[in-house]
């Protein structure tokens, strides 16, 4: 090859050797994370890898299709071939070919522009700085082949005609509200051009969009006026729960579509306007029996109701009669008007209505039953379920972990105790302890000290935090970090809570 001394010539692209996909293609398409391992500095074979000539790309109606990204220079004569293996930009891979002229390595700049925008989530018109990785494989004189890699910094422009901000704000309509525009949900200002909204969704698919304030703050706006301002996304239904916003007329995506959320539950919705893009993630509470379990006391907060996922909840032991409990949210503890209770008092209703305006206590049966409380905080609806009584008793509930695995720290069953702290909880198979760890540990809960029956949870690697405080039950090790913590488990069901203590 004449030019191999001076100017490699990098071979056909592997990920995309035909051509370049148009930049509207799904960026999951051709974009994936980095697989190949890096190899040797490209140096210690002199190859010099270096910014090409438009390394700096700046987006707007005059960037050209495509852009002369990096330059890459051999000196040793004793490189017979150069191919290269990837181009990886942020983690990801991105499509790229080769000028055999220049040594110049070629990518589409809407594609790259599309990379960056993704991979940091933000569409604002700023420099986005970032690292190119340039992954070759190196054939030398000897027939020997070897892996290297070089380096080289660029940038990224995105375009700059983004939407202008609200001055009033922002909105959201979708299926939660009906897509009522007399009702929409308001976002609030949580920090300059970041909104935050919680919205409850009680069934599969949810599909909203965000829109501006501003039509909304009179009567009724048309149709046309809400789309005119309304921000979605760029692929119909995508779920991803963080995404960059698309808006009427984007110059780099050719139609707005609408958003989903999959799953009934609460969700904490951020809208960023600074960055043009938004996430949402479950957001979820603690929820206590106040009732027979704690002795009707409002400084008793050792009845949580154990989490089942998807904003749905529940306790299961014996309830004495038809005024067994109320429900409490964290925030809410002590809070008498802010109970939730049934619509009748003393119900013994086998589901109803949860609300907390002047709310009754209720219970599964007049005499009192064994049974399951489920509750459905999207829907605020309760159900009851009997259960036989349990036939099995344990003498001790504990806990067991990586701090030896030898030494069990007991919990205390909520009923029949002679605890002062916890005398009068009438919770029997629930158990409780408070304990401080000081360095992190996995443990499981187990039975009469020995592993005849023992808790864990369902997946490997599981992690308790202030917010993730239950999992699916099963046999792994739960991971616990250090800190102070209230465990609970219910030896029948075998569900457990362990929540941060922060007070």
């Amino acid at each position: 090859m004449n030019h191999m001394n001076k100017h490699i010539l990098l071979g056909g692209m592997l990920l995309c050797a035909a051509a370049f996909t148009s930049c509207s293609e799904d960026f999951d398409d051709w974009a994936s994370p980095q697989s190949n391992g890096q190899g040797d500095p490209a140096a210690t074979y002199g190859i010099t890898v270096t910014a090409g000539e438009q390394a700096n790309v700046v987006m707007n109606d005059n960037t050209p299709e495509t852009i002369k990204l990096v330059n890459v220079i051999a000196n040793q004569p004793d490189i017979a071939k150069l191919q290269l293996q990837s181009l990886i930009i942020n983690g990801s891979t991105l499509p790229a070919t080769f000028d055999e002229e220049t040594g110049t390595v070629i990518v589409n700049a809407a594609q790259l522009d599309s990379l960056i925008e993704a991979s940091t989530l933000d569409r604002s018109a700023t420099i986005h700085e970032f690292t190119a990785t340039s992954n070759f494989v190196a054939t030398l004189a000897s027939g020997e082949s070897v892996q290297v890699a070089g380096e080289s910094q660029a940038s990224v422009t995105p375009y700059a005609n983004t939407p202008e901000k609200d001055p009033n704000g922002y909105v959201m309509l979708g299926q939660w509200q009906d897509w009522n525009r007399n009702d929409p949900t308001w976002m609030t200002e949580v920090e300059p051009g970041i909104y935050q909204a919680m919205v409850i969704t009680t069934v599969q698919e949810n599909w909203f969009k965000f829109y501006n304030a501003t039509p909304f703050m009179g009567d009724t706006p048309d149709w046309s006026v809400c789309d005119a301002n309304a921000y979605g996304v760029e692929v119909n239904g995508d779920t991803s729960p963080q995404n960059l916003l698309v808006w009427p007329n984007d110059p780099r995506y050719g139609s707005l579509n609408t958003i989903m959320i999959e799953g009934a539950g609460m969700w904490l919705v951020t809208l960023d306007m600074n960055k043009f893009s938004f996430t949402y993630e479950p957001k979820e509470t603690v929820y206590y029996s106040v009732g027979t379990p704690n002795g009707w006391k409002d400084n008793r907060k050792h009845c949580p109701l154990y989490g089942l996922g998807g904003n749905q909840y529940s306790y299961t032991t014996y309830w004495p009669n038809q005024w067994a409990t109320k429900i409490w949210d964290k925030d809410n503890f002590g809070n008498w008007d802010a109970a939730f209770g049934s619509t009748v008092d003393g119900s013994t209703d086998e589901s109803g209505s949860l609300i907390n305006s002047n709310s009754q206590a209720f219970g599964p049966s007049e005499g009192g039953a064994w049974a399951t409380l489920t509750i459905n905080m999207a829907t605020k609806q309760y159900e009851w379920t009997i259960i036989s009584e349990p036939t099995t008793s344990y003498t001790s509930v504990s806990l067991i972990g990586s701090w030896d695995w030898s030494t069990d720290i007991d919990m205390v069953e909520l009923a029949n105790n002679e605890s002062e702290q916890l005398s009068s909880y009438s919770a029997p198979h629930n158990w409780y302890v408070r304990h401080t760890f000081d360095s992190d540990v996995e443990l499981k809960f187990r039975a009469n000290h020995d592993w005849t029956t023992s808790w864990g949870c369902s997946e490997k690697g599981t992690a308790v935090s202030e917010d993730i405080y239950y999992a699916a039950p099963g046999s792994e090790n739960i991971i616990v970090p250090a800190g102070t913590y209230d465990f609970y488990l219910n030896d029948i069901t075998g569900n457990w809570n362990i929540i941060k203590v922060t007070e």
